[in-house]
């Protein structure tokens, strides 16, 4: 079945109210059609959520980590006595929640270890303290798991624990220890814990006493899509039965300290993609959780657009991922909150445990979405010139998903449906050296670093002039146009094998100015001494440039038989009173037009201003603009390095290094982009990038600065290995 058949019926089903099949879930699950399955999933959100996003002020409260179980995914727990233990007390959990009180918080969110000494008392008297203290505040605690370890150890059932509890404050319960039903995976990960039967009748057994509980999956390890749908379809029967469910969160995989050999986060794809296949198959829950603290702020905000209504809330402490090498942090505060919500286009509506809005959203009626003229969709989709009042509309306006769905038309993205490239690169540092000499050895180590790593020679030598400008420190030359050209021509006489580039157009420019010469004499001096392209640098802003000086030094680089990227910058909120959409979509188009001009322009890479606070939904939103607006030009890259994430870079304990970034940057393959840029090899690992366009159901391919592509040597081929949970079939995403 093609791709488009299967969205077409999954779309025909919907459309008739028709529940979604097994066999349905696990195509969607192969197929690389993210933005069309999004765009479904976004949909049957509006008709239950409209465009309210919620959240919720909480706080969880780790008990402890002591715990009687070993399962192999756990990095949090630890065993009486070891290194990291930790209990708190019961007077310190009432501290914690009168902490959580003063800021706010409406929920207290407990759940921890399977502490050996502690008894069933000890437990319920907890509960009742922190209620007692605090009667306003709705206890959300204990997993399925914990309950059947405190039903042994008071020689109870569930049922009666569930009683005494609810009546000394327990409120509800969280969905913790689901993890995957499947006894395939389930007695592979976690054989100690309750089984899937267990976990679904102990919170059917709290939604018969009129208790509410939330839904789990831990995905990402070693399961497969079918282990996925099958929990899925355990969940929606029960919900079916009881309606007890409040939402169903997805938990992503935490690769930290784990036994199961697994050191990969997973990838935004996957993230996005699992998202909105249970939007779409659990049609019987209103809410879906974008659970931020697994996802990361960044795949959390894309999430809101692909299914998710819900963003989980502050949190404030929460250890169990955090200890599992999650980056997100522990907190985010209200305002921080509401203003991502915003910006991806949604209503934020503070909330209780159970839904219920409150605060100053409480009785506020939910936003309705204003659809963009159809007309002006159809004109994009056929590639009909925009004005520029056109081309902001439809930045400002139009969905994430129609804005994906007009880019992915355009000839040249569908000219690379199925592939998607990168330059493995050298950015060569001479700041502080004392010869030409010094720079070619050091080039020549990284060369030999980067053959014996990733076996691959970079295709790129990049001179960045704004990373060696004076201002940047050291003591060596700097711009000094006899130097640059005297060092171009040494580096590519050494390094035939590679290109030699020249980043910065705003330092050349300030350099001829400086030299009192025109551009093009500068230009053609690198190109005489074997320079093969220039770049803008990610160092440096251009916005102090006007579009008309920076399009004019491509075109006399051209004019020299020099191939260039430029670049669109995402500015905030404004500059000198041009709107923020505006001003980006007038300099896609001017290079636009002098891609029509000239034909020297490879690239037009989207990256944003330094200091500008720029979101992943916004960037994406960037990404499919510039391709619609520049439909000629060859490339719409997505510089991976300069991709803006608000994420923190790394979680405690994270056992190798991996930049947010590093987790959603593929995604924006699916928005437009057809390349990830410059990768440095120094710093990032070009078989980690050619994973993650793999990721994304893409072929890795590497290019050179004109464009020029080749495949993965067989070399590079085997180092990538096989990457669990991507699409089955690498096909065109729009036919």
């Amino acid at each position: 079945m093609s791709n488009t058949t299967l969205i077409d019926r999954v779309a025909r089903k919907l459309a008739l109210g028709e529940r979604l099949s097994d066999a349905d879930a696990l195509a969607l699950f192969e197929s690389p059609e993210l933005i069309e399955i999004g765009k479904l999933a976004d949909e049957a959100n509006r008709q239950k959520n409209k465009d309210v996003v919620f959240y919720n002020v909480n706080r969880h409260i780790n008990p402890t980590n002591i715990c009687a179980l070993s399962c192999k995914f756990c990095a949090y727990s630890r065993k009486p006595g070891e290194e990291g233990a930790y209990a708190y007390s019961i007077e310190e959990m009432v501290q914690k929640a009168g902490e959580a009180v003063a800021q706010g918080a409406t929920e207290v969110h407990m759940v921890g270890g399977l502490h050996p000494r502690w008894k069933y008392d000890h437990y319920r008297d907890m509960i009742k303290a922190v209620k007692d203290a605090y009667p306003q505040v709705h206890i959300k605690a204990f997993t399925a798991v914990e309950l059947d370890w405190l039903a042994r150890k008071a020689r109870k059932t569930v049922r009666e624990i569930l009683v005494e509890l609810r009546e000394v404050g327990l409120g509800s319960l969280p969905g913790g220890g689901a993890e995957i039903f499947h006894p395939e995976v389930r007695d592979a990960i976690c054989d100690t814990k309750v089984s899937g039967e267990q976990w679904i009748e102990t919170h059917t057994t709290a939604h018969a006493l009129g208790m509410h509980s939330n839904a789990t999956m831990l995905y990402g390890h070693i399961e497969g899509y079918h282990h996925r749908v099958d929990h899925m379809r355990r969940l929606r029967e029960a919900q079916d039965a009881t309606g007890g469910f409040n939402a169903f969160i997805p938990l992503s995989f935490q690769p930290f300290q784990n036994e199961m050999g697994i050191d990969k986060y997973t990838f935004g794809y996957d993230d996005l993609k699992t998202l909105a296949i249970a939007r779409l198959y659990l049609d019987n829950f209103r809410h879906v959780k974008a659970y931020w603290i697994m996802l990361g702020q960044d795949v959390a905000q894309l999430a809101l657009s692909f299914g998710a209504n819900d963003l989980d809330g502050t949190v404030i402490e929460e250890k169990i991922s955090r200890m599992a090498g999650g980056r997100a942090g522990m907190a985010m505060d209200k305002g921080f909150i509401e203003t991502i919500v915003a910006k991806a286009h949604r209503q934020p509506c503070e909330r209780d445990t159970l839904y219920h809005p409150i605060g100053a959203h409480a009785g506020k009626p939910p936003r309705a979405h204003v659809p963009t003229p159809p007309a002006l969709l159809n004109r994009a989709l056929y590639q009909e010139a925009l004005t520029i009042e056109e081309l902001t509309q439809l930045a400002s306006n139009a969905t994430l998903h129609e804005l994906g769905r007009l880019a992915l038309a355009t000839p040249e993205r569908q000219s690379r449906a199925a592939e998607a490239s990168y330059v493995p690169t050298i950015v060569v540092p001479w700041r502080n050296a004392t010869s030409i000499g010094d720079v070619v050895a050091s080039v020549s180590q990284q060369i030999d670093a980067s053959r014996e790593r990733h076996q691959m020679v970079p295709q790129v030598i990049a001179l960045d002039l704004a990373a060696n400008a004076p201002e940047a420190g050291g003591s060596g030359p700097h711009l000094d146009p006899g130097f640059l050209v005297e060092l171009s021509f040494a580096l590519a006489h050494a390094f035939p094998e590679c290109e030699v580039n020249v980043w910065g157009f705003r330092a050349l420019w300030r350099l001829a100015q400086a030299q009192g010469v025109e551009p093009a004499e500068l230009f053609q001096s690198l190109k005489e001494a074997g320079v093969d392209a220039l770049a803008s640098s990610p160092r440096e802003t251009e916005r102090d440039m006007t579009a008309a000086e920076i399009v004019d030094l491509h075109r006399q680089a051209h004019a020299e038989e020099l191939a260039t990227v430029a670049k669109v910058e995402l500015d905030a909120p404004e500059v000198a009173g041009e709107p923020f959409w505006e001003r980006f979509v007038r300099r896609a188009q001017a290079f636009a037009e002098l891609a029509a001009e000239t034909g020297g322009l490879t690239g037009v890479a989207v990256e944003v201003v330094p200091g500008s606070f720029i979101t992943a939904t916004e960037y994406m939103r960037a990404v499919a603009v510039a391709r619609i607006a520049a439909t000629n030009v060859p490339l719409i890259i997505a510089p991976l390095a300069e991709i803006p994430t608000i994420s923190p870079a790394r979680g405690l304990g994270t056992a190798s290094y991996q930049h947010p970034a590093e987790k959603f940057a593929a995604l924006a393959l699916h928005f437009g982009a057809s390349d990830l840029g410059p990768i440095d090899a120094a710093k990032l690992s070009v078989v980690d990038v050619a994973r993650q366009i793999r990721s994304a159901g893409l072929q890795p391919l590497i290019r050179d600065a004109r464009t020029t592509t080749q495949d993965l040597d067989a070399g590079v081929q085997g180092l990538l290995g096989k990457i669990r949970h991507v699409p089955a079939v690498s096909a065109p995403m729009l036919s």
